[in-house]
This record gives C-alpha cells, structure tokens and sequence, in this order.
C-alpha cells in the first residue's frame, strides 16, 4: 500500500519593525525564522533622516551663535541638508559597526548567530531610539528650544556641556533601547542572562565614553 505524505506549508509571519514597539519579544521570536533587512533598513534610513535634519533645524538656535565675536549666518537649508545626510551616514554605520561587534563576542563565546540575524536585531532595536530623538526633536521644536535631552536627566545639569553629552545617554528611551536589544540578543543568539547584560552594558559604557569626547572638543578649541 503506496502512502502518501502530504507537505505542509507552514507561513512563517515576518517581523515587523513597528512591533518592537509594542511586542518586541515576538518580533525577535519571527525573527529567527525569518529576518527582513531591505525594508526595515528604508524605514530607518527614512526616519533617521528625518530626526537629522530635526536635530540640525532646532540646533540653529543655539546662544553661543550669537556670542561669537562675528556673528555667523548659517543658512538653514544647508544646515538641515548636512544633518539629514550626516544622520544617515552615521546611522548607517552604527547599525553596522554594532553588529560587527556583537559578532566577533560571538565569535569568541563560540555562538554561531549569522552576521546578519545580528544586524537586524540591531535596526529593529534601533527604532526605540529614533522614536525618542524625534519625540526630542517635536518637543524642541515646540518650546523654541535648541537640543533634544529633554526625556533624559540631562537638562538636570545646568551649563556644563560635557556633563550634559554624559547624561543624555540616561535617558528614558536610550534604556528602553537596551533592553530591547537585550532582549533581542537572548532570543534570537541564544544567550544567557549574564552574557546579555555584560554585552549591553559594554555597549553602553562606549557611548557614555564616545560622549564624553565629544564633550572636550569645545574645551579643546576654546
């Protein structure tokens, strides 16, 4: 008797990078099955230039334009131009760069996580932050502010411009970013609690220290 074994098609649903919002622990879930790049990295790339030509618009009113000795004019439209394509270019990077690095601690922890499975966990993650710096943006924008700090403890430290750059990673969607990536990374690689935080919080402590040198330069230059 001939039998007969009928395959079944199971429809494996996509992630969606709108759902980290909400449900991040089932995007990542979908996301070791099936991990969508082209149309997440385009939303991204979209956003991110939007909260860069925000970021640049809002920082055209920053005083210390106006206590140079000679006043600079600084047409807005190319002020805006160069932060949406900075924003970018950088953004680009970064997601980049993040992914490599938890690669190679993969690497040596002996995980096998395709590059590329870590590189999506990094740009869905990356929407928690781009949501805060626009939400920033709006907020500047409608106070006639000229810096996007204020959902971090960062406007708690007066004048000093260093303190500030370092503060502004202690910011609530910064956190929520973290433990979103966290997350990510315990899911879809596998990893073990302990090796997810020491991971995360390297991560972290890098932007802290990437803050603070760009808290000097101004000294440097004064």
């Amino acid at each position: 008797m001939e039998t007969v074994v009928k395959e079944k098609v199971v429809n494996v649903e996509k992630p969606s990078i709108f759902g980290m919002i909400a449900a991040p622990t089932l995007q990542f879930e979908r996301m070791k099955e099936k991990a969508p790049i082209a149309l997440p990295l385009i939303i991204m790339l979209i956003l991110t230039g939007i909260t860069g030509a925000i970021v640049a618009y809002v920082g055209l009113n920053n005083p210390i334009f106006n206590d140079l000795p000679t006043p600079i004019e600084i047409p807005a439209a190319f002020t805006v131009g160069m932060g949406t394509v900075g924003a970018v270019i950088g953004g680009v990077a970064r997601f980049f760069i993040v992914a490599a690095f938890y690669k190679l601690c993969m690497v040596f922890m002996g995980n096998d996580t395709p590059y590329m499975k870590l590189f999506a966990v990094v740009l869905y993650s990356s929407l928690i932050m781009s949501v805060g710096v626009l939400i920033n943006g709006l907020i500047s924008l409608a106070v006639g502010g000229y810096e996007v700090y204020y959902t971090s403890i960062a406007p708690l430290m007066g004048d000093n411009q260093m303190l500030k750059l370092i503060a502004s990673n202690f910011d609530i969607f910064h956190i929520w970013y973290y433990v979103v990536l966290g997350m990510g990374l315990r899911v879809v690689a596998g990893l073990s609690k302990g090796k997810v935080i020491t991971l995360v919080v390297i991560i972290f402590l890098l932007g802290v220290a990437l803050s603070s040198l760009g808290g000097l330069v101004p000294t440097l230059g004064a």
